[in-house]
């Protein structure tokens, strides 16, 4: 990665241990972390203390938009997203990477910030899919099964569109997947960010709402305002529309039905919520209880690997016995195959 390309992020608090899984993720896939800098939007003393020391450098943003509107100290974390170029310090190229994300692969991010460099916003579109319905725990501890679907996804895209940008819009660009800004690459000297800045401006002066910086960007690029370079799924895969598929064999999440197609970005959204998901396993799908985080991902796989480990010194005694993975299979045929 050139050292002109910053990539950037933001967190409070809540996020830390998501923030500092996409850090670790990024340098376990690039061997050493490339420029990166975190939006400090609620953190801890200790918690700002403890990035500084992986990263480039910890920015407490300004109120760049809705100053005066006594929003909560997170949602900085929006209103700094169109004037990024403020906080990127020297570079010339800027990516994002939501803290609720991690990378698998970084040749898609890498491919969308080249991509990025003649000027066009690099960004993938949501792809609607079949959803998932898995149970979580709500805060006083009650268990209750949710539903994550596209009708679901549609309602919150088409009230934020009616509330923010009046019903005009919503008609046109409701039933659209969204561009999604989890993920995005878009050069520091663009006039693309005042474009943003000023649709979000007047969206957000009618109406405070959780996706309006977001969808202001959207509606920039549906009225042609802003240029864009449409990157693949594998760049920025959003699992609140479909839950990736994970192959015990390659020990990687890929594209719905299509174990070729490893995901670069797995980004959580709605799943981070959940403590266990029915993940669908290659070849067949059949779904599989595991969590989606990078942390536990890692361990999966570091459990593994020692499993290997042991089973060599031991003389592979337990290569017929289950993988630790919970794939259903036997190691020898799972994750002692990959190693």
């Amino acid at each position: 990665m050139d050292n002109d390309a910053v990539i950037m992020t933001a967190c409070d608090q809540r996020f830390f241990a998501l923030c500092s899984d996409l850090i670790a993720s990024i340098k376990n896939t690039c061997g050493t972390l490339p420029r990166l800098r975190v939006l400090d939007v609620g953190l801890l003393p200790a918690q700002a203390a403890a990035l500084a020391a992986m990263v480039e450098k910890v920015i407490e943003p300004d109120w760049d938009v809705g100053k005066d509107m006594n929003l909560p100290p997170w949602y900085r974390a929006m209103t700094a997203r169109s004037f990024l170029p403020k906080y990127a310090g020297d570079a010339a190229l800027i990516a994002w990477i939501d803290a609720d994300a991690w990378v698998q692969r970084f040749a898609p991010i890498q491919t969308l910030m080249d991509t990025a460099r003649d000027g066009r916003l690099a960004i993938v579109e949501e792809r609607y899919g079949k959803g998932f319905s898995a149970e979580r725990r709500d805060a006083d501890g009650t268990m209750r099964r949710q539903i994550c679907d596209t009708n679901t996804v549609k309602a919150h895209v088409r009230a934020c569109y009616e509330d923010c940008f009046g019903v005009d819009i919503a008609a046109a660009f409701g039933e659209l997947p969204c561009f999604n800004n989890g993920v995005f690459a878009l050069r520091a000297d663009s006039p693309a960010w005042a474009v943003w800045q000023e649709v979000y401006t007047a969206a957000l002066a009618r109406k405070v709402h959780f996706m309006a910086e977001q969808l202001a960007l959207n509606v920039a690029i549906r009225q042609s305002r802003i240029p864009i370079a449409p990157q693949p799924q594998e760049a920025n895969y959003t699992c609140h529309l479909e839950l990736p598929w994970y192959s015990p064999e390659k020990g990687v999440f890929a594209m719905p039905g299509d174990e070729d197609r490893v995901l670069g970005t797995i980004h959580l959204c709605d799943t981070k919520n959940f403590s266990f998901l029915p993940i669908p396993q290659f070849p067949q799908g059949e779904p599989r209880a595991m969590a989606l985080d990078y942390r536990s991902v890692r361990s999966v796989i570091a459990q593994a690997q020692s499993a290997q480990t042991q089973d060599v010194k031991a003389g592979d005694p337990a290569r017929n016995a289950p993988c630790p993975c919970g794939s259903g299979k036997k190691y020898k045929q799972c994750h002692g195959h990959i190693a």
